[in-house]
């Protein structure tokens, strides 16, 4: 079944029932149904076809929930992008993913016209606010006004849902292209591990940007049925008022969020009662951070791994131990081998990497025939995760074999960061680290080789950054060294880097 047929039963089963509340505004199910119909003529009126790229350069919002729901209805595939993305990331995006329509809003919008000359696929600017129209670019609200009639559109399961964007060592990104039956298997897969119900109420605070928040959150809270409170920002007293006040029962975050919930003032005064199920993910969840927690408020969070590639693979189990420090087990349909160098599965309790094999993996790496080859061996996914699995089966990731930094549980790619250092002029050579960092589990080092008779600042550093690439992928920590460690192939041994 495809995504869009999924959610129809939803639609059909619930018209009435509160779907979405976000910034004090709400849908019912059958009311997201009508608006994303008419969307989806109108962009089917423009020219977009089954297998078109969408791509999403906006907050969560009503626009970007009705964007994702219609292009599902039409078969087109949505193309998330973080919205602190700046130029050279979009570019890259987009040019890459040949969209032929973005959704974004005025905040951005300057942005996007900075690299527009580099986009000849690039057709449609949807803009969400009315200065779209000032620009000659389709305002939001034009969507909506149109004919509500169903789609009919003929969409196998082995067709394109998301295009989610990746990386590894090398920086370039990929885009991983997950079908209809990598999204349905996975969310029904979750249904049935987390006991997710029409019955529930759902807080979402994650950005939609990040398969946790989309393809997880609001896929999962349209596939189940549930009404769902959306909040544009995590904030953590607003987090506890709202179970509070509301009587919330499921709530998704990453480790850095339960962090700030523990330092809400007088955290343990608010009634968190009404919760079934708070789960994290996104990175690893420290067995002290889960210990406070639990005597705090009387909870023992549900961890969970997953990966752009193939949405969820692993959780805790509803019923029974959560495992402190662990991932649980393989997901229904999901089958796990750690295996060493020579692809042999390794004994209990020995470190190995993790390849996997499911419903949920994607077909490809977006027109990279080769990633997607180097990335399969005998019908397994090699993950680039360095994990153990002890006696009773519970899984541990403990490290990565692909050098990515995870920071409050967004992946972050070290060669992207360093090429940007490496730009400045006073910069000879420079290698990006992550480093324990209590709050968001890795923070980013970058050390640094100056050129002959130059001088620069940590200050100076963290500002040019700044200035190129999302904040949240700006060094925290800057080291000025005379020389980086290498081995004899001349490989810098990052991992020295780490330590000093």
């Amino acid at each position: 079944m495809s995504i869009a047929g999924a959610f129809k039963k939803t639609f059909r089963k619930f018209p009435g029932k509160t779907s979405i509340e976000l910034d004090g505004q709400t849908a019912t199910f059958s009311e997201i149904d009508a608006a994303t119909n008419k969307i989806a003529n109108r962009l089917r009126g423009l020219g977009v076809e089954k297998g078109d790229r969408i791509a999403q350069y906006v907050p969560n919002s009503f626009e970007l929930i009705y964007t994702t729901v219609s292009s599902f209805k039409l078969g087109a595939i949505v193309v998330p992008m973080n919205v602190a993305f700046k130029e050279k990331e979009i570019a890259y995006f987009l040019r890459d993913s040949e969209a032929k329509v973005i959704v974004t809003d005025a905040q951005r919008l300057p942005v996007l016209e900075g690299v527009l000359k580099d986009l000849p696929a690039l057709e449609h600017i949807v803009v969400t606010d009315s200065c779209g129209q000032n620009g000659g670019y389709i305002s939001f609200s034009d969507l909506l006004d149109g004919d509500d009639s169903e789609l009919d559109v003929d969409i196998a399961d082995d067709d394109g849902a998301f295009i989610f964007y990746t990386s590894g060592t090398t920086g370039k990104s990929k885009g991983a292209l997950l079908t209809q039956k990598n999204v349905t298997s996975n969310l029904q897969a979750l249904h049935e591990a987390w006991r997710w119900t029409a019955d529930d109420l759902f807080l979402l605070t994650l950005p939609m940007f990040h398969i946790h928040g989309l393809g997880v959150g609001l896929c999962g809270s349209l596939y189940n049925g549930c009404s769902t409170i959306i909040r544009g920002k995590f904030n953590a007293a607003n987090v506890l008022n709202t179970i509070h006040n509301q009587k919330v029962t499921l709530f998704m975050g990453v480790p850095t969020m339960y962090f700030r919930l523990l330092d809400v003032e007088n955290c343990e005064k608010y009634d968190v009662s009404s919760m079934r199920l708070f789960v994290s993910g996104s990175a690893p969840l420290s067995k002290e951070l889960f210990a406070k927690f639990h005597k705090t408020f009387g909870h023992r969070i549900l961890e969970r791994a997953g990966m752009s590639e193939s949405m969820m693979n692993y959780s805790n189990p509803y019923d029974g131990e959560r495992r402190p420090g662990t991932v649980g087990f393989p997901l229904p349909g999901v089958k796990a081998r750690i295996v060493d160098e020579n692809f042999n599965d390794v004994p209990t309790n020995v470190e190995g990497e993790i390849v996997i094999k499911g419903p949920n993996l994607l077909k490809e790496y977006w027109r990279n025939e080769e990633a997607t080859r180097k990335s399969f061996k005998n019908g397994w996914f090699k993950t680039g995760d360095i994990c153990k699995r002890d006696a009773d089966g519970y899984i541990s990731i403990v490290g990565r074999s692909k050098d990515i930094i995870i920071s409050g549980g967004v992946n972050l790619y070290p060669r992207e960061i360093e090429e940007v250092i490496e730009s400045m002029p006073a910069v000879k050579e420079a290698a990006v680290v992550g480093v324990p960092d209590e709050e968001f589990g890795e923070a980013v080092k970058a050390c640094i080789i100056l050129e002959a008779g130059e001088t620069l600042t940590a200050e100076e550093v963290i500002a040019y950054c700044k200035k190129r690439l999302a904040s949240f992928k700006k060094p925290k920590h800057v080291e000025f060294l005379d020389e980086l460690p290498k081995n004899a192939m001349g490989k810098i041994v990052k991992d020295r880097l780490k330590n000093s």
